[in-house]
């Protein structure tokens, strides 16, 4: 089974699926220049201005954006995609109740179509998750997937509230209901790192042996075996797994352009051998490199351990 990479695991976590889809073009401003000049030869419509926020949004003109598609949702005022794509924006751009109100504006309007209700709903829940109201993230989840079961980072998305919520009978069942649907791989690496919260550490590494015996690139399954057996209580063996991990990373990163995933796997191999300062860089140049605010909270958490160690004299 191909390996998913831990950014787009963590991606997962926080974007729902795109409401537009992109054709391919010369970038953006190509994009934004060529909808404006259709908007001044023929006017202004809900599609020109929509599809023009997309670009925006893509650019991180989020002001810009939301501008738009207010202004088409005074031509298209029953337009579900609008409002979704009017919530995504400002989800982005921090103004979270705003966010919700366009997305429970959209969830008010009439739909034969249970996908656009359903992404909405996931939409709504991302809304309620960065407002830390995880109990009606889940209910919002819950509703999107019953409407739509084919999504697996949906089911990703789901299992991280629960994570949350600390609700680990209902999180496994959730994955494992997703992989009956969907078949996608990076539900069956959720399934481990579920099992290995939840403590059923002899199933997540029955499971683990297995996915190393047949990768060819074995550190972030090593990890996670380190995991498992630290919870174990098998410390040694732990450590010669993180430190195999370790040496596989060094291998594979470029100095010059480093890869965000192995970045992130590096830290969180060198926290749990309880190198926190070097995997605090770790972590720090990922986000540098492109991981962005989603490392925000471990980033934290570590400048504060780091900062309470006892200094050392030379």
């Amino acid at each position: 089974m191909r390996t998913p990479s831990p950014l787009s695991r963590f991606a997962a976590l926080l974007v729902c699926a795109a409401p537009f889809s992109a054709n391919a073009h010369a970038g953006p401003e190509h994009e934004i220049e060529e909808l404006t000049a259709q908007m001044k030869k023929h006017g202004e419509s809900a599609e020109l201005l929509t599809e023009r926020a997309v670009e925006y949004r893509v650019m991180g003109k989020l002001t810009e954006a939301a501008a738009d598609l207010e202004r088409a949702a005074t031509y298209n005022a029953e337009s579900i995609a609008i409002q979704r794509e009017l919530g995504r924006v400002l989800l982005l751009g921090g103004k979270l109740n705003e966010a919700n109100a366009a997305a429970t504006r959209g969830l008010a309007i009439k739909s034969d179509e249970p996908a656009d209700l359903a992404s909405l709903r996931m939409l709504r829940g991302e809304i309620h998750r960065a407002q830390n109201e995880n109990k009606k993230a889940l209910e919002d989840c819950d509703a999107g997937l019953r409407l739509h079961k084919q999504n697996p980072e949906w089911y990703v998305f789901r299992s991280d509230i629960q994570r949350r919520l600390k609700m680990h009978t209902e999180r496994l069942a959730g994955i494992e209901e997703g992989i009956k649907e969907t078949g996608a791989g990076i539900l069956e690496i959720e399934r481990v790192e579920a099992l290995i919260e939840a403590g059923q550490f002899p199933k997540a590494l029955t499971l683990i042996d297995a996915e190393l015996a047949d990768s060819r690139i074995k550190s972030s399954w090593l990890i996670r075996r380190a995991k498992t057996l630290l919870g174990l209580g098998n410390k040694t063996e732990a450590e010669q797994n993180l430190k195999s991990a370790l040496e596989e990373i060094d291998e594979r990163l470029n100095p010059k352009t480093p890869d965000v995933p192995l970045l992130i796997d590096k830290g969180v191999a060198l926290e749990l051998l309880d190198k926190k300062y070097e995997a605090l860089r770790a972590y720090e140049e990922a986000r540098d490199k492109g991981a962005g605010d989603i490392l925000g909270d471990k980033i934290k958490s570590l400048q504060e351990a780091v900062r309470a160690m006892p200094v050392t004299k030379p």
